[in-house]
């Protein structure tokens, strides 16, 4: 681990709490010279975008200068970092509070187009060897799930995937019920389903979407913990509209699915879209990324297999860091769970309580068992400069740093 450039993170992610976010209840004075965290080692942003570019510049940062701080400690090393680890924060601690924090696994549903035109062009077995490639290599890391649009097409006209005369929303059709909700190891699952499926019928995107805003939908993936991703896949535009009524000249407009993926981020659910083919619609796409509420905010364009297999790793990359963990077992009754303190790698993160300030972590609900790290810290996380998350109980309330 490269302690200078965790201590140069870290000290943004103050340095954005005190400028952004109001005073501390500790001042971040308490940590001594060589590993303290001030807003004069901060760059002031405060903007607490995770995907922004201040932690790539405080990597930058800490390249570039990186002969020029590399001084001798003493030790006979070239590592001025390691003598000051030691004795970092002067916080007095009174107990460790847990040793056993797990990581709570991201929940990832694949949203996948199986519309009529999915079949030009071997596109549905190449989506179904890109899906099964990445659910396979993180199977047992990532809670993945599937379902499909549309859903039905026994009164299609002759398998065209058109409507007949006497059912217009026919092919319209979506699902009751997600077709396997998220679990580990549920790679074999999906790619049986997907091998047993064939395109068909029209494009009922918004449709599809709007079902994951009814949390008896699919409730595993929409309930409980963990950090939930909903990833479309589409080779075309909506055709279905808001009301299921087929029309080749278009349905939803890109308005209209942005507001819907608005609402499933308002839920705590990030969409992420990928267009396949040379037929989508990139204002519609692009509607969705925008209100996704990931760094994703265009469309990933793939091309061929190869483009989205690379399209479906660089997701799976991205979102198998969670920023949540569950606490190990211990007496709440016994502890005072405000003076909890965080910290990454022995350096004090702040409370930021509800992530007002999106900066540092806070209780993921009252029942203060389950940890989340907010945009900024979580981009810490996501940067893998962090080796261990510590829990422990400071010994007063004044020895805790909290965003206001």
């Amino acid at each position: 681990m490269n302690n200078k450039l965790l201590r140069s993170l870290l000290a943004l992610l103050l340095g954005a709490a005190l400028a952004g976010c109001g005073d501390t209840t500790k001042d971040s004075t308490a940590t001594d010279s060589d590993n303290q965290l001030t807003e004069d080692e901060s760059d002031d942003s405060g903007d607490g975008n995770a995907d922004s570019a201040a932690d790539d510049t405080a990597s930058e940062n800490v390249e570039e200068n990186e002969d020029d701080d590399e001084t001798s400690d003493g030790n006979g090393d070239d590592d001025s970092d390691d003598a000051d680890d030691a004795d970092s924060a002067e916080v007095e601690i009174c107990e460790e509070l847990t040793t056993d924090l797990s990581r709570v696994p991201t929940k990832v549903m694949i949203l996948e187009d199986k519309s009529l035109s999915m079949d030009d062009n071997n596109k549905w077995t190449l989506a179904l060897e890109a899906i099964n490639g990445m659910a396979t290599a993180y199977d047992n890391d990532i809670q993945f799930g599937l379902d499909l649009f549309a859903r039905a097409s026994d009164t299609s006209d002759n398998n065209t995937g058109r409507p007949d005369r006497n059912n217009n929303n026919a092919s319209c059709a979506v699902g009751e019920s997600v077709i396997h909700d998220v679990a580990l190891g549920n790679a074999d699952l999906i790619v049986d389903a997907l091998s047993n499926a064939s395109p068909s019928d029209a494009t009922p995107l918004l449709l599809a979407m709007r079902n994951y805003t009814d949390p008896a939908y699919a409730p595993l993936f929409l309930g409980g913990d963990g950090n939930r991703y909903l990833v479309v896949l589409s080779d075309g535009q909506d055709t279905c509209g808001t009301d299921g009524v087929f029309s080749m000249q278009g349905g939803a407009t890109a308005a209209e699915l942005a507001a819907v993926t608005a609402q499933l981020a308002e839920n705590g659910i990030k969409t992420i879209v990928i267009g396949f083919g040379q037929g989508v619609d990139p204002d519609q796409l692009n509607a969705i990324a925008a209100a996704g509420g990931t760094s994703f905010t265009e469309y990933l364009q793939a091309s061929d297999g190869e483009e989205l297999k690379a399209a479906l790793s660089t997701i799976a990359e991205k979102v198998v860091v969670s920023c949540e963990f569950e606490m190990g077992t211990f007496d709440s009754s016994d502890v005072n769970m405000n003076l909890v303190m965080v910290s990454f790698d022995g350096t004090q993160v702040p409370r930021d309580d509800n992530c007002a300030g999106e900066t540092g972590w806070t209780w993921k609900d009252d029942s203060q068992t389950v940890i989340q790290f907010c945009t900024y810290a979580c981009g810490i996380l996501e940067s893998e400069a962090v080796e261990e998350i510590q829990v422990k109980l400071a010994c007063s309330e004044d020895d805790i740093i909290q965003v206001e």
